[in-house]
This record gives C-alpha cells, structure tokens and sequence, in this order.
C-alpha cells in the first residue's frame, strides 16, 4: 500500500513540476527531499525483510 501511496505522490510531483515550471531553489529543496524519503523508504523496507 505504502508503495502505491509513493508512486502516485511522485507522479502528482513530476506533473506539477512539469505543468508549474517552479523555480530552480523550489526545484532543488523538492529533489532533496524526494532523495531524503527515498533512502528512508528503503531502510524501512530492509528493517521490515530483516524482522521477517
């Protein structure tokens, strides 16, 4: 479920990028925590394989 929820916010994100043409600082805060929550994720999921 979580994975679903995560593709539809990067979809909605890279289409308001796309259609809003934000700024570069705006452009380079949302790619930083775009990475942010992505090395989050996946730590999440390698303590959540590891339990099993």
């Amino acid at each position: 479920m979580i994975r679903l929820i995560t593709i539809g916010v990067l979809i909605a994100l890279a289409f308001f990028l796309i259609r809003y043409g934000t700024s570069e600082k705006a452009q380079k805060g949302i790619v930083v925590t775009l990475v942010a929550a992505l090395v989050i994720y996946t730590i999440s999921v390698v303590v959540t394989e590891l339990i099993r």
